[in-house]
Formats: structure tokens, C-alpha cells, sequence
């Protein structure tokens, strides 16, 4: 395992994600269902765990906000399936339609309530960043004023 025992920065995060693998039988049937089983800034003791960097960026602002404001905040791992039976974490993200993206593509994708600490170091990236208006807010306020000038020239 590769010795990363460094802080955030501003943008990005190098973090430790180990994954569970639960089998079970559904009616008979086996099953395979991956949870995320530890996240952590410090090396993880198991051989499975992946150091990956959590990076963010400017244009996906709006995502993280939408995450933020919702009811349960998520952190996303994308995964890779090497084997049937052998999942490996790939890459973290806090936007839910860069996961989605990844799900569309066939990507297992698992999510895992977003910790505390990154909740604060992803508001401090906002609070720098300053929000992104919605476009579609924007055109909304310019037909408002348009009308509300039509309105006063009548």
C-alpha cells in the first residue's frame, strides 16, 4: 500500500475505501450485494482498502449543492468489477450526475452517507468558490423583468 497521510487541500482529498462484500440467498438464489465498508483520511488495514482522491471542481458546483441541500447528502464510489466475484472503488465523486453518468455507462456505483468532515471541507470549497446561479433562474428573473418593464410601459 502506497504511504498517502496527506491533509485536503482546497479541491482535492486522498482518501482510504475498503469495500464489504455481503453474500446472501434470495429464495435459493445466490447473491453478491458490495457496501462501502470503511472511508478514511489514514491507511486502512486491509490489503482490499484503495487510496483515491476525492477532487473537486469548479463546474460542478451546482451538483454539489443539490447534495448538500438534500436530505441525506451522498459520497458516491464508482466501481470496477474485475471478477464476478472481485469489485474494486475506482474513483470517489460528491456530484450525483457524475454516479449517474457512471451507472448509465454500466458502472456499479455504491453511495454511503457523506461524512462530516467532508460535508465542512465541501462547504469551505463552496463558501471560496462562491455559488453557481441556476440558468434556468436567471432566464426566469430576465422574463420577469421584461414583463414587469412591459407591464410599466402600458
Amino acid at each position: 500500500m502506497a504511504q498517502i497521510e496527506k491533509g485536503p487541500t482546497l479541491n482535492s482529498w486522498c482518501l482510504w475505501v475498503c469495500l464489504d462484500k455481503q453474500e446472501t440467498s434470495s429464495r435459493g438464489w445466490p447473491s453478491i450485494n458490495w457496501e462501502v465498508a470503511e472511508i478514511s483520511q489514514q491507511p486502512l488495514d486491509s490489503e482490499e482498502a484503495q487510496a483515491l482522491w476525492l477532487i473537486l471542481h469548479r463546474d460542478e458546483r451546482m451538483a454539489y449543492r443539490f447534495n448538500l441541500s438534500s436530505e441525506s447528502p451522498r459520497l458516491f464510489v464508482v466501481c470496477e468489477d474485475l471478477t464476478a466475484d472481485q469489485r474494486v472503488p475506482r474513483k470517489l465523486t460528491l456530484a450525483q450526475d457524475v454516479a449517474a453518468d457512471y451507472m448509465d455507462a454500466g458502472q456499479p456505483v455504491l453511495s454511503i452517507p457523506m461524512p462530516a468532515p467532508i460535508t465542512v471541507w465541501l462547504e469551505a470549497f463552496m463558501a471560496h468558490h462562491g455559488e453557481v446561479e441556476d440558468p434556468r433562474d436567471q432566464k426566469r428573473r430576465l422574463r420577469t423583468q421584461a414583463a414587469a418593464k412591459g407591464a410599466s410601459n402600458d
